[in-house]
């Protein structure tokens, strides 16, 4: 094992790394950048198995497990990449480092911090489907302990079901280095998005797909357009002295949807004859005030580092929703677009919820040298959620179980480590969906609970391969025939994980993953035939893949290769139908060279190189995937 093993969580590591800045983004590549294919996310381009939205079969960003450089976050607003640097996913053997680590994996989210240099980025690009964007990321070295980033963005993309939207990012961030063991990071960004046509979302009336229909044909009403601005600010410190440190974030997350629609076509034949509805809401609005104070102390003993770590987390989540009506526009076929004036609607009064929580840990992490690690943690959350509807209060709910976790290294060799884990968890129920009756509903907080073990191996020094098993229980909610989005039993996610990462050669890097998901329901719902022993939307295997070659023959030249397959899918609540079995592929390269003496990049890819058609489902509702599309880009950094 190395001897950085006794390194830990010292101060010099807590403190930004100006040589990790990621402002020059001419050096941008997912695929040389990731350690593991538990999901990796750099710039523009994200590879691995899973991602924010998705890891062994459940939503971290859901559950609540969103980090900012490691502190707690309660994501409420979309996060863009004039703020962001990248993201990863951490589970299994790579969540290990995280203090109270979480059921269904940790995303971690890295700020986009200023460097030692002037610099700024430029990206001019166009696609994936015709649109065009321009981003420019710039950083400035104020003084010896000053830096400052700032970025734009703006883009006219087009929707890959037709329609397009004007997305406008901003962001601006600050490294201010009081002292050699003082660091402030302040930072705000936004996101305003105008124009974008509504997804439309297909319901058929039987087990059965909807019908293969013209893609990129927007097809539902042309005044079916949402709006909505995103906001993100905080505050990150860090404060050593001695074997102390204290690190504290603080942050504002807030997503205002000024405008939300969601067209409906219901009962839809297989000859694609539908009831077409549009739901419109009011003005919608989820915002929470979060943030974390962990105080770490440290010391070694010889051959083993020891650190005990004293955690207070809390947020204020403030939520309106609601207040919709559904507007009948008649039956027609999916083809043709519906033509139809604007209706004016009579919008109700919203639903409000507000949830406070506290959580108070102490945990404990041991690392010995070339023997193992050890992990242990208690927490007590204290969490109130608080319901009005238009009818009317319902009963404040209350939660506050004492959870647990531990996790186990042990080092086989110099090139095999083994692991085990288990972790106990109170998180953020799922939100019903805008096709719900009740949509954007939060039951309270569930208790969840995972399991998982497996080993790491070095192939060679720059090549690992990483395999495990885990096993994840959480209370299943999901739509009722009726389309009520309620807790229907117990969900259980089997599965195995496997990972290749890293370097076969030093021109050849590879990312491939697989993981074969086992996901069962159980309780009264099942029993009594109303559901299936499946989730909706569930995939049994799941293969990932990606390439990247640096050409010997031409210096700067590369090329990449991206594939993904998926198993059937489960298409309904009772399982008697399922969306086939599919894979896509994309093939990309990537030029750098110096253009004017600055360095530049240049980058094309082709994605779903098969155009293979099929469908997606939310729920029992249907959308296709994106067809075949291209996009390429200049970098230029300045």
């Amino acid at each position: 094992m190395k001897k950085t093993l006794l390194v830990g969580t010292s101060v010099a590591l807590l403190l930004a790394n100006p040589e990790a800045a990621l402002a020059q983004r001419t050096g941008e590549n997912a695929v040389a950048s990731a350690d593991d294919a538990f999901g990796t996310s750099v710039g523009n381009e994200r590879v691995g198995l899973y991602s924010p939205f998705g890891a062994r079969g459940f939503s971290p960003v859901q559950a609540g497990n969103v980090r900012i450089n490691g502190m707690y976050f309660d994501y409420q607003a979309d996060l863009n990449q004039r703020l962001i640097s990248g993201s990863n996913v951490r589970v299994g053997l790579t969540a290990q480092g995280y203090p109270f680590p979480a059921p269904t994996g940790v995303a971690d989210f890295s700020l986009r911090l200023p460097g030692s240099e002037a610099v700024a980025s430029n990206v001019l690009g166009i696609g994936p489907f015709g649109g065009p964007r321009l981003e420019v990321d710039a950083q400035l070295p104020v003084t010896a302990t000053l830096g400052v980033a700032a970025g734009v963005g703006v883009n006219g993309e087009e929707l890959y079901h037709g329609g397009e939207r004007r997305v406008l990012s901003a962001a601006a961030i600050a490294r201010w280095r009081l002292a050699e063991n003082i660091e402030i990071i302040p930072f705000w960004s936004m996101q305003d998005e105008s124009g974008g046509e509504a997804q439309p979302i297909i319901f058929t009336g039987g087990e059965y797909l909807p019908p293969r229909i013209e893609r990129r044909r927007y097809f539902g009403p042309e005044w079916a357009r949402n709006q909505g601005q995103d906001f993100n600010y905080g505050l990150l410190t860090t404060f050593g002295l001695g074997d102390w440190t204290l690190r504290g974030g603080a942050f504002r997350s807030i997503a205002h949807d000024a405008r939300n629609f969601t067209p409906l076509f219901l009962n839809t034949t297989p000859e694609g004859e539908a009831d077409r509805v549009v739901v419109a809401d009011r003005a919608r609005r989820f915002a929470s005030t979060s943030g974390e104070l962990r105080l770490t102390r440290q010391f070694i003993e010889g051959e083993r580092l020891h650190q005990l770590h004293l955690m207070a987390r809390g947020r204020m989540q403030d939520r309106r929703y609601g207040g919709g009506q559904r507007y009948d526009l008649g039956r027609g076929r999916l083809d043709e677009p519906i033509v139809a004036p604007e209706p004016s609607f009579t919008l109700g009064q919203q639903t409000t919820d507000e949830v406070r929580q506290l959580t108070v840990g102490l945990g404990y992490e041991g690392r010995w040298r070339d023997v193992g690690e050890l992990s242990l943690g208690f927490q007590r959350p204290f969490y109130k959620k608080a319901v009005v509807r238009p009818s009317g209060a319902l009963p404040i709910s209350e939660s506050s179980p004492w959870l647990f976790n531990g996790t186990l290294s042990l080092i086989a060799s110099s090139d095999l480590v083994f692991y085990a884990g288990y972790s106990k968890g109170l998180e953020e129920s799922p939100v019903a969906p805008d096709i719900a009756v009740n949509r954007g509903e939060a039951p309270p907080a569930i208790i969840t609970e995972q399991m998982d073990a497996g080993f790491r191996y070095a192939v060679t020094s720059a090549l690992r391969l990483v395999a495990g098993a885990f096993d994840v229980r959480k209370p299943y909610f999901a739509l009722d025939p009726g389309r009520v989005f309620r807790e229907l039993g117990e969900v259980r996610n089997r599965g195995i994980e496997v990972s290749l990462a890293g370097q076969i050669t030093p021109r050849v890097s590879v990312v491939l993953g697989a993981v074969f998901l086992d996901a069962t329901l159980a309780g009264d719902a099942v029993d009594l035939e109303l559901i299936g022993r499946r989730p909706v939307g569930s995939i049994g295997r799941t293969v990932t893949g990606a390439v990247n070659w640096n050409l010997p023959w031409i210096e700067g030249l590369s090329l990449d290769l991206a594939y993904e397959s998926a198993s059937d899918r489960i298409a309904n609540a009772a399982n008697s139908f399922v969306i086939p079995a599919r894979y896509v592929a994309a093939l990309g390269g990537r030029y750098r060279f110096d253009l004017i003496d600055k360095p530049a990049t240049f980058r094309a890819q082709l994605a779903s190189v098969n155009n293979v058609f099929g469908y997606n489902n939310l729920g029992e509702g249907f959308y296709y995937n994106p067809p075949r599309r291209f996009q390429m880009s200049l970098t230029v950094d300045m």
